[in-house]
């Protein structure tokens, strides 16, 4: 049973630029409401899923991506396509592998740069900055990306100038109906922690976002967006989102270890049980880690706790990395539901990928293959029964994707009860994959420090300034090559 934290109910839409036109009605006022245009298909895009309707039967596609995000460290912001190491390629080059993907009536990803068309802008205090054109952002709108998170750390590299920047240039592609909505970043702290209200085929879907701010945390007189280290800001976001009118809601979080596979206990404490189990959160979208983290349901709700990356010329070819990290994720929901009401989880496919620091694509059958069964390794750490939460674990299929279906999904009308008409549980893993996978994985405990939290110690948030001398903190400081060569891409 969802626990409703507000006693009453903040829904603020994104409508900054929205035409009178593209809205439609609600219980709620005209104004919080955002609709989705009619999808159209740019020359050359993924065609949009075909899904059988039953009467009064509704269905909802959400693919769901992590990091992403168009230029390399300090990089010029170029108007035809990204470059890295001096390597130039254009827009449509550099999402070809990715582009027939992006078949959902949703299509999220973590928008991981600053959106400014200016090379003037001076950059923060910052050991890897990065932005990227708006141009750029618009390619990524007509390949099907339509709902964006901008609540990270590298929204706040071009300071203040370049938060209103990439404000603008959002607002510009919703106002256009290129996007349905982009959260997180805000004006002001009303506006970083505001619900996005948006329909989607008859379907009212709320969205929010937050995340480690790295001291771009809002103000009420300044833009930033809400901090995932703030239980202040964690409450307001929650609450705001569960107190939405809507069938579906969506919260992406940045948050996490870079490079550990390994769920932390606070994202236990703040998504699985605050966001979901008090809050009734349908999907949470994590990212950060730049590795692919475990899939949780906790009472048919689903947690996503790290995506990896997903597109980004800045980041390190994971390539190098053990079969644990070297891979991204796309992971695509199909939820169905009554004429009215919640929809709820009945489908999930997670698609394993490669060389996401440049063309992100596909990764090989074989390979990803392995992958799948790395995600079931990684599910065991998240088995909860008192909570009602446990690991997602999926079937293999032929082209080494893997598959998850919920109890009588096969006899759901249309493309989800044909995906799951010979599904027949999780694919046994062969004793020496096993042992391989936990040899990689189990360099680090998959619940990290499991009895205790790790709370990160941090400066006052502050824009444009230089700290004058680093904090405590109660992580282990790291060999500053260990950084440089998460992000490699200048």
């Amino acid at each position: 049973m969802r626990v409703l934290i507000l006693s009453w109910a903040l829904i603020v839409a994104g409508t900054s630029g929205v035409r009178a036109q593209d809205l439609t009605t609600f219980p709620l006022s005209e104004a919080d409401q955002v609709a989705a245009p009619a999808k159209s298909q740019p020359a050359g895009s993924a065609p949009a899923l075909a899904v059988a309707e039953s009467p009064g039967r509704r269905t909802l596609t959400v693919t769901l991506g992590g990091d992403l995000g168009l230029g390399s460290h300090a990089a010029r912001a170029e108007a035809d396509g990204a470059r890295r190491h001096g390597a130039f390629l254009p827009w449509h080059e550099l999402t070809a592998g990715i582009r027939p993907l992006l078949d959902g009536d949703l299509n999220f990803a973590n928008l991981e740069t600053v959106v400014t068309a200016s090379n003037t802008l001076p950059p923060e205090a910052k050991t890897f900055v990065f932005r990227s054109h708006p141009d750029g952002v618009r390619h990524l709108a007509d390949i099907g990306f339509n709902l964006l998170s901008t609540a990270n750390n590298h929204a706040v590299d071009y300071g203040t100038a370049g938060m209103r920047d990439t404000l603008r240039n959002l607002d510009a592609l919703a106002g256009e109906g290129r996007i349905l909505a982009h959260g997180g970043l805000g004006a002001t702290n009303s506006a970083a922690g505001r619900t996005h209200v948006m329909s989607v085929r008859g379907t009212r879907v709320a969205f929010s976002a937050f995340g480690i701010s790295t001291g771009g945390r809002a103000g009420e007189d300044r833009p930033g967006l809400m901090e995932w280290r703030v239980p202040s800001d964690v409450a307001t976001v929650l609450e705001n989102l569960t107190g939405a009118a809507a069938d579906v809601r969506i919260l992406s979080v940045h948050h996490g270890e870079e490079r550990s596979v390994a769920t932390d206990p606070d994202a236990i404490r703040k998504l699985r049980h605050q966001a979901v189990l008090a809050g009734g959160i349908d999907i949470v979208a994590g990212h950060h880690a730049h590795v692919v983290q475990g899939i949780e349901l906790t009472q048919g709700r689903l947690i996503f706790y790290g995506l990896g990356n997903l597109l980004h010329p800045g980041m390190q070819d994971m390539g190098a990395l053990d079969m644990c990290r070297d891979y991204g994720l796309l992971a695509r929901v199909h939820l169905a539901g009554g004429p009215s009401g919640r929809l709820t989880v009945r489908a999930v496919e997670a698609i394993p990928l490669t060389d996401m620091h440049w063309r992100a694509r596909p990764m090989p059958s074989a390979r990803a293959t392995e992958r799948i069964h790395v995600l079931n390794h990684l599910a065991s750490a998240l088995d909860d029964p008192a909570k009602g939460a446990r690991g997602v674990r999926f079937a293999v299929r032929p082209d080494g994707t893997g598959l998850y279906c919920e109890p009588g999904a096969d006899r759901e009308p249309g493309h989800v009860g044909d995906l799951c008409r010979t599904w027949r549980g999780a694919s046994h893993t062969p004793v020496d994959l096993a042992t391989r996978i936990a040899s990689a994985c189990q360099s680090r405990e998959l619940v990290a420090s499991a009895s205790k939290s790790r709370p990160l110690a941090q400066q006052p948030f502050r824009l444009g300034a230089i700290p004058a001398a680093t904090p405590a903190s109660a992580i282990p400081r790291r060999d500053p090559g260990w950084s440089r060569d998460v992000f490699a891409g200048n």
